[in-house]
């Protein structure tokens, strides 16, 4: 069965980028990927893996491209399939790019039959596609520009991203035998009160980051998902406000940090 176009791999903006452009006041994050939803059906099913394959290899500084790796680590909404993309997908094809490096004039040619649509994409024979994320091109630049031993050095990054990743899973999480909201509800105030910091997004803590970074820490008896206690780190969420109401009428509280 396709994976339909990999998105939940990659960091990608929450909304379109058919919205984003409307809002003059908005910055995105470099590292971010736009989000093409409002092709989807027809957009092709690896055009994700495209896109970002183009922006680490090519668009991107390779003193970033450690930065790159970890923000979509971060933020991306399946980290174990944005590894197994890495490992599966794009050090293979870095290694297809660099074996095919050649000047070729027509790597970036028309579409059999295509709709020119808006952002640089085409509708050919069913399938929207967008020939500045197609390998051909990919090769051309690579050959052009003679970057194969800086192609070289990016896979190599990723290797050494992946390895650290495998070292760090095998380190023994500790035993969390209540349940799920607990341990949410109580992070979750060690953050505001400033005993504990957390990563944010568009300046608030990243929920998902979070689950996932505390099921890594911890064993939890009930929940096999990040999802379990992504909803109650939330404090917009009626499950947390249910689940602290709770706690704070068992008298549970804590001082700021900085009372002493």
């Amino acid at each position: 069965m396709i994976r339909k176009n990999y998105k939940e791999a990659f960091a990608v903006d929450e909304k379109s980028y058919a919205e984003r452009k409307l809002d003059d006041n908005y910055t995105p994050h470099p590292f971010q990927l736009n989000n093409y939803s409002y092709y989807e059906p027809k957009l092709i099913p690896d055009f994700y893996i495209k896109y970002f394959t183009r922006e680490l290899l090519f668009d991107l500084h390779i003193l970033d491209a450690k930065d790159f790796l970890q923000y979509h680590y971060d933020y991306c909404d399946n980290p174990e399939l944005y590894f197994s993309v890495l490992e599966l997908e794009i050090v293979p094809k870095i290694n297809e790019i660099i074996e095919n490096a050649e000047v070729c004039l027509e790597a970036s040619g028309d579409y059999y039959k295509e709709i020119k649509l808006e952002d640089g994409f085409v509708e050919t024979e069913g399938v929207i596609k967008n020939s500045q994320y197609e390998y051909s091109l990919m090769f051309h630049m690579a050959g052009l520009d003679k970057l194969q031993n800086n192609l070289i050095k990016r896979s190599e990054l990723i290797s050494s991203f992946l390895t650290a990743y495998i070292d760090n899973r095998a380190v023994k999480p500790l035993k969390w035998i209540g349940r799920p909201s607990q341990l949410a509800i109580i992070v979750r105030e060690l953050i505001d009160q400033g005993y504990m910091e957390a990563d944010k997004r568009n300046g608030e803590i990243n929920c998902a980051s979070l689950s996932r970074d505390l099921m890594q820490a911890f064993t939890i008896a009930e929940s096999d998902s990040p999802k379990t206690i992504e909803i109650y780190l939330s404090n917009g969420s009626k499950r947390y406000t249910n689940a602290k109401t709770i706690f704070d009428g068992a008298g549970f509280s804590l001082p700021p940090a900085d009372f002493t």
